[in-house]
C-alpha cells in the first residue's frame, strides 16, 4: 500500500507584511514587561517573603503557646510581620508596573504603528520597517512561542520579534513555532559544540 509522502519543511518563512494593531501592542508590551520582571528574579523575591512571613508567624505562635513570650508580645510580632509582608508586596507590584512600563517603551520604539516586514530565514529572524532594521540569529534566541494569536521570538534582552497570527494561514502559526524551536535548538547546540572561538 502506497504511503503519502509528507512535504519537507521549508528552509524559510515569509516575508510577512503587517502593522501591529493597538491591542496587539498592549499584549506584547504586557508580556515583555512581565518576562523582564520575572527575569530579574521577581518570582524568588515574591516567594521568599511569603515563606519568611509564615515561618515568623509559626515561630511566634510556638513561643506564645509555650509562654516563652507573652501573648501581647506575640501579637506585636504578628502585626510587624504583617506590615513587613504588605510593604514587600507593594514594592513587588511597583517593580512589575515599572517593568511593564519599560517594556511598553521598548515595544513601541521597535514595533508600534508602522508597516513591518518580517522574514524567518534559515539561520535568523529579520525585521524591517520598525524603528530600525533588526536581525536575531537563532543561536541568540531564548525561545519561540505562540500566545494570544501572536507568534513571539524572544532574544536575550530586547523587544521580541512578533508575528500576528491573522497574517498566517490555518495551522501555520503552530508549524512556524515548531520549526523555529527546532532551528533554535540546533543553532544553540551547534554553538555549544564549536565553542566561543569556533574551534
Amino acid at each position: 500500500m502506497a504511503r503519502a509522502l509528507m512535504p519537507d519543511p521549508p528552509d524559510a518563512y515569509g516575508p510577512y507584511a503587517f502593522t501591529l494593531e493597538p491591542q496587539e501592542i498592549d499584549a506584547v508590551a504586557a508580556r515583555h514587561g512581565l518576562r523582564r520582571a520575572l527575569g530579574g528574579g521577581l518570582t524568588a523575591s515574591h516567594q521568599a517573603p511569603l515563606a519568611a512571613f509564615v515561618l515568623t508567624l509559626l515561630f511566634a505562635t510556638i513561643l506564645a503557646k509555650t509562654d516563652l513570650i507573652s501573648g501581647r508580645a506575640g501579637e506585636i510580632v504578628f502585626l510587624l510581620a504583617a506590615l513587613a509582608f504588605m510593604a514587600q508586596r507593594l514594592l513587588s507590584h511597583r517593580r512589575i508596573w515599572r517593568a511593564r512600563k519599560l517594556g511598553r517603551v521598548e515595544v513601541e520604539r521597535a514595533l508600534a504603528g508602522r508597516p513591518m516586514t518580517m522574514t524567518i530565514g534559515e539561520s535568523a529572524v529579520s525585521e524591517n520597517g520598525g524603528g530600525s532594521p533588526r536581525r536575531l540569529p537563532f543561536a541568540d534566541c531564548r525561545e519561540a512561542e505562540e500566545s494570544g494569536g501572536l507568534v513571539y521570538v524572544w532574544g536575550r534582552d530586547d523587544a521580541p520579534f512578533v508575528l500576528p497570527g491573522r497574517v498566517l494561514g490555518d495551522g501555520e502559526a503552530a508549524r512556524i513555532v515548531s520549526w523555529l524551536r527546532g532551528r533554535i535548538r540546533g543553532a544553540q547546540a551547534n554553538d555549544r559544540r564549536h565553542g566561543p572561538c569556533g574551534e
